[in-house]
């Protein structure tokens, strides 16, 4: 597959009782179609994969896999500490038919460069494209640009989606891997695509897909000045997303824009009233210039 363009970590959605809402997921994956996206990725951080269990990860791959049925990619999160357990699940991912795994450094195992290596080493053979997340913040492990780079070069691997939070890195990234770097931070996504990167995986595009999109595609397009007018327009709502553990705030939003149950797992919480307020504010001022501007049209006619 391709690892260019705008990819959207998808929220899990979850019912009152907190099982899998197969209709909610269902139209999620149809709107992000209709809107452009140009690919899933599902049980990764922000589809709360560590609170599924393996039987709940594979429900939720196969639903986004039937839905899409073909029409764009859907990539799904097996990254786990032990590289048997990553296989494994890695192998049953690709019986399903997903298009590519997301796999994170093992995260707490915290191995050195050389066992890092190893481990993305083993999983690629299992034979469906990886995509290598690198998420420090995360996964609390720290590689080097060039040990990143090296890992980039493993047959298999696809891509490297890059969540440093450091743009001299991502500049340097994107200068040594010969693969697709794809941004994992909304508010350096702009900066990453000027380096050379070739897409993101987002957690904006889950409220504004299209526009999204658009911001990508110009930067591809080389357009930087309109791509950095959507980019700067939307900063404060990249931000506003991790203003608690993510997706706590972003579930928050997709439920105040009455897109679905903001329906959360243990233990992860609800957000608080004080950043309900504040996103409350973003949104607001977002669509209030748009508000406005089609209220005057429509007094006009």
């Amino acid at each position: 597959m391709q690892f260019k363009g705008s990819f959207v970590a998808l929220v899990t959605p979850f019912d009152a009782r907190g099982r899998i809402d197969r209709k909610a997921l269902e139209q999620l994956v149809e709107w992000h179609i209709a809107e452009g996206t140009d690919g899933i990725v599902c049980c990764g951080t922000t589809g709360e994969g560590l609170s599924l269990t393996d039987s709940e990860k594979k429900r939720v791959a196969d639903i986004c896999i039937k839905t899409a049925a073909g029409r764009i990619p859907i990539i799904v999160g097996t990254g786990l500490p032990g590289t048997k357990p990553t296989i494994l699940l890695t192998e049953q991912m690709l019986k399903l038919g997903a298009s590519a795994c997301l796999v994170v450094t093992p995260y707490y195992m915290k191995p050195n460069a050389e066992g890092c290596f190893l481990h993305f080493q083993e999983v690629a053979k299992v034979g469906i494209p990886l995509i290598a997340y690198y998420n420090p913040g995360r996964a609390v492990m720290r590689l080097s640009v060039e040990a990143l780079a090296e890992i980039a070069t493993i047959p298999g691997i696809g891509a490297i989606k890059d969540s440093s939070g450091d743009p001299e890195f991502v500049r340097k990234l994107c200068a040594l891997s010969h693969k697709p770097i794809l941004s994992g931070d909304d508010d350096l996504t702009f900066e990453t695509l000027r380096a050379g990167g070739m897409g993101a995986i987002s957690v904006i595009g889950n409220l504004f897909p299209r526009s999204w999109k658009r911001m990508i595609s110009l930067a591809l397009e080389g357009k930087w000045n309109e791509s950095k007018k959507i980019s700067d327009r939307f900063l404060a709502a990249c931000k506003a997303n991790f203003l608690e553990t993510n997706p706590q705030p972003v579930k928050f939003a997709l439920e105040w824009l009455g897109r679905l149950s903001g329906t959360l797992r243990l233990p992860l919480v609800p957000v608080t009233e004080k950043t309900e307020n504040e996103m409350k504010q973003i949104f607001v001022s977002l669509f209030l210039p748009q508000f406005l501007k089609r209220n005057i049209r429509q007094s006009n006619t």
